[in-house]
């Protein structure tokens, strides 16, 4: 069991207790343009650094999952594990640097070209892209294209899974989307405006400082029209990123193979490394644990972290321990009592229940140390009771 670096396109993001990743025979690559941060073997140096980083072609990056994505549409999802796998083919127009710790939180250009200009006292954003991103069928990108894959967001009867931020923040916000009768909109959404093939005007209902933020989500991500199969687009998504889809069998398993018509230089943030990626969804976890453990699959897509008895397992071990992360580390999550309902509505009943909570026992109901620490006692007061800690 090794850790190991994953292709620079995809940030598998851990929200709880332990993860492992497993290291086998195929190549992966390092993140980023610029070189990464290198750690050395040892517990949680994957959280900041890269651990084996390699710049190796060839070879299979597996990947398994529990259960299913909502969609592998780009426009269709809000899960969290399917945005950051979604960069493996598409290019929005931003994106997060691809680099170790806070350094991957910086919001970057993708397939914009720069983090857009604001007039008319932000009412107003103009985004440039770049001229020569092609779709995985050699069809060169244009700024239509992205307007349309915003457009189509905007009707949730066809897409009800994406996130629906346009229209709480861009003028026109009843427009009805692309699907149900084009020919009585040719214009399609008033809110942006495509005055040549790589200008993209977009114009808000009041100033949103944030807006690049916001078109970070992969529903910006280019969409030729005449691709468009609507609630079907999922189980083939045109590609703009460096791999595309080979076959996708629903609920069972994805396959993507390198695109022949990415160009690295476009898209700096990402690697085109293994010669496929293979994604089996509807894993048990403990299946997905034993096969991290044993190298069989690369990654857990949905980085959730593994199971408590393999959690018990890997830190008991010190070679496993060494080659695990603990990303619970510093996530602002917490239980607390809830002061609106009585009695707790009292402070003296909330204290009570302070004081005789056995804290050590509640900790280690909720998975032990690894899921979570002791609250600090607030104001620098002693923490008292049969639990304190």
């Amino acid at each position: 069991m090794k850790r190991r670096s994953i292709i620079a396109a995809t940030a598998v993001g851990a929200i709880s207790a332990l993860l492992i990743s497993a290291c086998s025979s195929s190549g992966s690559s390092s993140s980023g343009s610029t070189t990464p941060t290198t750690g050395a073997v040892a517990f949680n140096a994957g959280i900041s650094s890269v651990v084996h980083p390699s710049s190796t072609k060839g070879g299979t990056l597996t990947f398994d999952v529990r259960g299913t994505p909502d969609s592998f549409d780009p426009g269709n999802t809000y899960y969290a594990w399917v945005l950051d796998f979604d960069h493996l083919y598409t290019m929005p127009l931003f994106g997060y640097k691809s680099c170790s710790g806070s350094c991957g939180l910086t919001l970057v250009p993708d397939l914009a070209t720069d983090m857009g200009t604001t007039s008319d006292n932000g009412l107003t954003w103009t985004f440039h892209i770049q001229p020569d991103v092609k779709f995985e069928n050699g069809t060169v990108v244009n700024s239509q294209d992205v307007k349309y894959a915003i457009e189509r967001t905007y009707d949730r009867s066809v897409l009800a899974n994406g996130p629906t931020y346009y229209q709480a923040l861009l003028t026109d916000p009843t427009y009805p989307g692309p699907y149900k009768d084009r020919s009585k909109n040719l214009m399609g959404l008033t809110a942006i405006d495509t005055p040549n093939a790589t200008t993209l005007v977009f114009h808000l209902q009041s100033p949103f400082p944030d807006l690049p933020y916001v078109l970070a989500f992969p529903n910006t991500a280019p969409v030729l029209p005449s691709a468009d199969t609507g609630s079907n687009y999922q189980l083939h998504p045109l590609s703009t990123g460096p791999y595309m889809f080979k076959s996708y069998t629903l609920n069972k398993q994805l396959i993507l193979v390198p695109n022949p018509n990415w160009n690295p230089a476009t898209d700096p943030n990402a690697k085109q490394l293994p010669s496929q990626i293979v994604m089996t969804l509807n894993v048990k976890q403990a299946d997905i644990d034993s096969g991290l453990l044993a190298g069989d699959i690369d990654v857990d897509a949905q980085g959730q972290g593994v199971a408590s008895s393999s959690q018990a397992r890997i830190l008991s071990n010190p070679a496993d321990k060494a080659h695990a992360d603990n990303p619970l580390n510093g996530i602002a999550r917490f239980t607390y009592i809830n002061t609106k309902v009585a009695p707790l509505n009292n402070v003296h009943c909330r204290e009570a229940v302070e004081y005789a909570a056995d804290k050590a026992a509640i900790q280690s109901a909720w998975g032990g140390a690894t899921n979570g620490q002791h609250a600090r006692p607030r104001c620098g007061l002693p923490q008292l009771g049969p639990g304190a800690r």
